[in-house]
């Protein structure tokens, strides 16, 4: 009897040792990966998306196809939510959640359904600064100006970034933001400012704007009227920060905790539950692709900003950051959040 168990026992092992010894390069080998981002074609997160999406699987063991998907929808939840629940942990989707989103599940927005601790973080290609700017044809192009007189400011949705930034900004600083919301990205946005709709956004990058709207710094169309963020951008040096002009503690905290995310710059995921060898191979790839020369010509002919790329663990680090604010704060910044415009 002991014979047959041991017999039984050896044979069990033989069967499963061909899947639990699968190497990485073995499952990848003829594979395709799923490259999300919750925003339409052309936006700021799309171009960041593709340039990385173009040149990251030749650094994935057996060296997946790696394909591009935009799914749009609530200023970027609807992806990130795919991202968590949906899509399969097995390491074939990865996607790159917005940054400002990470922490709505802090602030009790049920419509979040996601632990951003729990993401499997492969790193960003930049840091970044948000900014609110305006359309010049609207005359209303500085941040007093915001501050004397109402600016109509496009967004996504009443819990999306571009409704919450002006919102927050509307009750630290006194600005006159109205937001009108239901544009489904960027890119709506961006036309319904060119035919006089709106007067500005805000949320926008730096980077965005210098890589998918290069045109409105080239012709002067735009006014950068505030940067939004942690530190001053090297190239905004005559563009307020409304940090500057925060005294009170707790009102630079709950700034922080707003706009201090754009350190993330654009990080890109794997759900939870993906095997460890593969998400460290994913982190391996992520960080030779961002010495990849083809990558980095690439980064120059897309016009992208590559200021300040972090690795995972940088990532995971700064969120576990942002969650460590004091509850009383994270309070404060969840009231403004869910104020009615």
């Amino acid at each position: 009897m002991r014979a047959r168990i041991i017999a039984a026992a050896l044979a069990a092992t033989c069967f499963a040792s061909p899947v639990s010894a699968q190497s990485v390069e073995d499952f990848y080998k003829g594979k395709s990966i799923r490259f999300l981002v919750g925003y339409g074609p052309g936006t700021g997160y799309d171009v960041y998306m593709r340039v990385l999406q173009r040149h990251i699987g030749k650094h994935i063991p057996g060296r997946p196809t790696v394909v591009p998907e935009n799914m749009p929808g609530a200023g970027g939840l609807v992806m990130a939510n795919y991202l968590y629940n949906v899509a399969p942990r097995d390491g074939t989707a990865i996607g790159l959640p917005s940054r400002n989103l990470l922490t709505d599940p802090l602030h009790g927005n049920e419509a979040a359904k996601f632990d951003a601790l729990k993401f499997n973080w492969l790193g960003s290609i930049s840091s970044d600064v948000s900014t609110c700017f305006t359309w010049r044809a609207s005359g209303k192009t500085t941040l007093k100006d915001a501050m004397t007189q109402e600016v109509k400011i496009g967004g996504h949705g009443p819990q999306a970034d571009s409704a919450v930034m002006p919102r927050v900004l509307n009750a630290l600083i006194g600005t006159k933001f109205k937001t009108f919301n239901g544009y489904t990205d960027s890119g709506a946005v961006g036309v319904a400012m060119e035919q006089g709709e709106l007067d500005g956004y805000c949320s926008f990058t730096l980077g965005s704007i210098r890589s998918s709207r290069p045109v409105w710094l080239e012709k002067n169309q735009i006014a950068i009227i505030a940067q939004l963020g942690p530190e001053n951008h090297p190239d905004l040096k005559d563009v307020p920060n409304p940090l500057d002009m925060l005294k009170d503690d707790a009102a630079r905290q709950a700034y922080l905790l707003v706009f201090g995310a754009g350190k993330m710059g654009r990080p890109v995921a794997t759900p939870p539950g993906v095997p460890a060898d593969r998400v460290e191979a994913l982190r391996r790839a992520f960080d030779a692709t961002l010495k990849d020369p083809e990558f980095l010509d690439d980064i120059k002919r897309s016009r992208i900003d590559m200021d300040g790329p972090s690795d995972g663990a940088a990532v995971e680090r700064l969120i576990r950051s942002l969650y460590a604010t004091p509850k009383a704060v994270v309070d404060r910044v969840t009231e403004l959040r869910n104020r009615i415009d």
